[in-house]
């Protein structure tokens, strides 16, 4: 292992020790109790050592939300790898489910993104045009095949937001404990994909 790669993983390693007790103490104490002295206190560093990876507390906020999306985009670009072979209005609802299932995966690091009161991942807005994205592929893909109406240039966007707020309301108000949470799910994306589907209430 090369001494660069050894320092990345180090430094990984750290910011993931920094992020599991700000986690904790904001789920804890609440947002405004969190400090760099308190996280030091925690892991055993002196509050010098996180300011070197953090300078505020905002970043640590942000950091936590980021950490969320891109376990999400993960987890949902394995699902759209997975139902190729289906239609294309299946894939998505299939993609938002498990957007919502995989937000809700993580609830103690969910629940102290809400109580930071972060916009992290809906300032994800760049995401939108980004040709990597494969929610915003299979909604290129739909409109393509006149399988989805065409909507504003912002409806990628405001589809993800009424996903993430699904999902913060759920972890907050623990939804995802409820023997029926997959059912809930379901009956909010189809009531989402009946709004995007052409032929839907007519």
């Amino acid at each position: 292992m090369t001494m660069e790669k050894r320092r990345t993983l180090e430094k990984e390693k750290m910011k993931k020790l920094i992020l599991d007790a700000g986690i904790k103490i904001i789920n804890e104490d609440g947002f405004e109790k969190l400090s760099m002295r308190k996280i030091a206190e925690l892991i055993g560093y002196s509050p010098t050592t996180i300011y070197i990876y953090y300078e505020n507390k905002a970043e640590i906020a942000e950091d936590i939300g980021i950490e969320i999306y891109e376990k999400m985009v993960m987890d949902v670009t394995n699902t759209v790898n997975k139902n190729k072979h289906l239609t294309i209005d299946k894939q998505l609802k299939y993609s938002f489910m498990q957007f919502i299932f995989s937000m809700t995966s993580y609830p103690e690091m969910g629940k102290a993104f809400i109580k930071s009161g972060s916009n992290t991942m809906f300032k994800m807005k760049s995401d939108d045009k980004n040709n990597e994205n494969l929610l915003h592929q299979l909604l290129v893909k739909g409109y393509s095949e006149d399988v989805l109406r065409q909507l504003d240039s912002h409806s990628y966007w405001m589809i993800i937001t009424a996903l993430i707020g699904f999902g913060m309301n759920a972890i907050e108000n623990q939804l995802y404990l409820l023997d029926n949470w997959e059912e809930l799910v379901e009956m909010f994306v189809d009531i989402l994909m009946y709004g995007m589907v052409k032929g839907s209430g007519k």
